[in-house]
């Protein structure tokens, strides 16, 4: 018998309740950093997230260079009566910012949804992709149903950046620019950069581009699983695909789609997927009309919305070709500096400090 033995020593080792003690450590260890490294991995997403939106406005600049104007946002083609709409800024800008193979393979003769169109509908373009929203890259397929589209089975590529259409949506989709006699005054109602028809020059940015907006984001994966289908395609020329406005606050949640919210009458789904928004946590990332990115928080100063129907309580809808119709600002109506920064010569002053 050894030593150790005789003197009735057990062999070294750890206790039941040592081990229990380091695995409780362990845990609570992992719990401490696991938000840690959360919170690191979304900064590194929300980084390229401001990088892509850099890219873009470096690209609509570059398209300035090219053409004078920024790109419209989208146009009427009377060739296609059933759905005249066609596509919209993302299209033009896709030559630069190196995607010339889709530009090029892109037949601007032909509706975006025409089947010779497809593969460029299909084509997925990283710098439109927010890392945060995971969701946009499996949309659901499309079925025959689907828009009366002839190609069913088809993914449409997404995008998470959409232009800066200003106050509200004017030009309004469903106007017919070659009948409606009094569109001038619509198009003229415009606020933002890029709108439908829109060919808006450097020069007419008088509220300066440091403080105004060019892209903001709109989340994808946050739109109700029934409306993934029909929003946020990137070739389309439409509000709440790869246009919005400011007339809500970012962020803005979703409501009951009974409701009429704002002075449009649109419902909750219009409301959120024409309004900006995002997946990282407190606000979205907004490209500035100079290049610049900027965090704008959902705290941000807004005007006011009626608490039971949402609308703006600071505007007015004048309907001259019903339902469509102009919009004007109350007289001495609270302007937000969220409001100020869509507008390209509403004349505010802004803080630098303020957003």
């Amino acid at each position: 018998m050894s030593q150790r033995s005789r003197r009735g020593v057990e062999p070294s080792g750890f206790t039941l309740i040592e081990l229990l003690v380091v695995i409780a450590i362990i845990a609570v260890l992992i719990a401490l950093l696991l938000p840690a490294v959360q919170a690191a991995r979304e900064a590194a997403r929300r980084s390229q997230c401001v990088n892509n939106l850099k890219q873009l406005a470096l690209a609509a600049h570059n398209y300035v260079s090219t053409n004078d104007t920024f790109p419209l946002g989208g146009y009427y083609n009377p060739a296609i009566p059933a759905t005249p709409w066609d596509h919209g800024a993302l299209v033009g800008l896709s030559a630069f910012v190196e995607q010339g193979a889709v530009y090029n393979a892109f037949n601007v003769n032909l509706r975006y949804t025409d089947l010779a169109n497809t593969t460029v509908l299909q084509a997925k373009i990283n710098i439109l992709m927010c890392p945060s929203d995971t969701a946009i890259n499996n949309p659901p397929l499309l079925t025959s149903a689907n828009y009366n589209w002839t190609a069913p089975g088809v993914s449409v590529a997404r995008t998470n950046y959409m232009a800066n259409a200003g106050l509200w949506n004017n030009p309004a989709i469903g106007l017919n620019p070659f009948t409606d006699p009094n569109y001038p005054q619509f198009k003229a109602n415009a606020t933002g950069v890029i709108f439908l028809y829109s060919a808006t020059r450097l020069a007419e940015i008088t509220d300066g581009t440091s403080n105004t907006f060019l892209f903001g984001e709109g989340t994808y994966g946050r739109l109700a699983p029934t409306d993934q289908s029909g929003c946020r395609w990137w070739m389309a020329g439409n509000y709440g695909d790869t246009m919005l406005n400011s007339m809500y606050p970012p962020n803005i949640q979703t409501l009951n789609s009974a409701v009429d919210v704002d002075a449009n009458k649109a419902s909750a789904y219009d409301i959120f997927r024409v309004a900006a928004s995002s997946s990282h946590p407190g606000g979205v990332n907004y490209a500035f009309a100079d290049g610049s990115v900027k965090f704008i928080k959902n705290t941000i100063d807004s005007w006011p919305l009626d608490p039971v129907t949402y609308a703006p309580t600071s505007v007015i809808k004048n309907d001259i070709s019903p339902p469509f119709g102009i919009f004007t600002i109350k007289p001495g109506a609270k302007i937000g500096v969220y409001q100020a920064l869509s507008t390209i010569k509403g004349g505010e002053v802004i803080s630098a400090d303020a957003f």
